[in-house]
């Protein structure tokens, strides 16, 4: 357990025990319980997640569940070797990706702004940055949304996304951005994510001007 830490400065509209689950005591697991991630237990998650900010509501954040052993064979193959041991022990492995084309979904995201599919059509480069950028704002929130749901996720990096898009989704216009490991808590509570690391302070990370 971290030291708690005086939050009092702060209202906050959530009870500190939430406070601890979301940000305090979460950490990134490399063990869980032998338990399965529902497929209900996701798309719980998502209903909250496609609410999250994104740039000019442009929501470009693509999940691909890898639950077959099929889909999570092609992951392990595109995985960075020191990841890989990590994936297999996982109950859920998840494909967070971009979609560089979300301005297909503009009757949902955008409805009644003429033209506005025409322009960005237009403009690949500017939609892919703006799918990127928004993704990865996107996939803050859902790494919270999952630790809300009672589950631990570790988020790894190191994968060979040109191959892994190739290999899983073919000609969609999806990018992978990054891996996430997902299960519940280890019954002993080990997280084996070993001990908690500091964090740069506000001095050292922020600018009063």
């Amino acid at each position: 357990m971290s030291a708690v830490p005086d939050l009092s400065a702060a209202s906050f509209q959530i009870p500190q025990d939430a406070i601890r689950l979301l940000f305090l005591d979460a950490r990134s697991a490399t063990r869980w319980a032998d338990r399965e991630v529902s497929l209900d237990t996701l798309k719980a998650v998502h209903e909250l997640v496609r609410w999250a900010p994104s740039a000019n509501n442009s929501a470009p954040l693509r999940l691909v569940v890898a639950g077959s052993d099929h889909a999570r064979e092609i992951v392990m193959e595109h995985a960075s070797p020191g990841n890989r041991p990590k994936l297999d022990r996982a109950p859920m492995i998840l494909v967070a990706a971009s979609d560089a084309r979300y301005h297909e979904h503009l009757d949902v995201t955008a409805p009644g702004i003429h033209g506005l599919y025409e322009v960005l059509e237009d403009r690949p480069d500017a939609r892919a940055i703006t799918a990127h950028d928004s993704t990865w704002l996107q996939i803050g929130f859902l790494i919270v949304a999952l630790r809300s749901a009672g589950l631990h996720v570790r988020p790894m990096g190191g994968f060979d996304r040109a191959g892994l898009s190739r290999s899983l989704l073919g000609d969609r216009s999806w990018h992978p951005e990054l891996l996430l490991a997902v299960g519940y808590p280890a019954q002993d509570g080990e997280h084996g994510a070993g001990d908690r690391r500091g964090r740069p302070s506000w001095d050292t990370a922020t600018l009063e001007l």
